[in-house]
């Protein structure tokens, strides 16, 4: 018997419990993805105000240069993440996370 949801617009429409968690899957994820961009970009906010506030201090330009780094890093994990979610979802059949996309946020 499939799932109601009487929080969609229309309440009579039925959704098998894949679909449904695949949307909930993915709607966690867009979540996360644009916490981790707003995050990442805030970090390189930061690292970009330390560069310029080392005043030349070589150990606080290094401190600035692993920031960039460790940014970049972070935003590479987001994108592995993603990528091996849907790399257990081809091969393994799942189709929850088997048709995850990376969306945009809309209202």
């Amino acid at each position: 018997m499939p799932i109601t949801n009487p929080a969609l617009i229309n309440p009579n429409q039925q959704l098998e419990p894949f679909s449904y968690t695949s949307k909930v899957v993915q709607n966690i994820f867009t979540i996360f993805f644009v916490v981790a961009v707003i995050y990442f970009s805030w970090f390189l906010f930061m690292a970009a105000f330390h560069l310029i506030d080392s005043q030349g201090d070589t150990k606080n330009i290094e401190n600035s240069k692993k920031e960039f780094q460790y940014g970049f890093m972070g935003l590479f994990v987001i994108f592995s993440i993603f990528a091996i979610l849907k790399f257990v979802g081809y091969f393994l059949g799942v189709k929850g996370l088997e048709q995850l996309q990376l969306t945009l946020p809309t209202l």
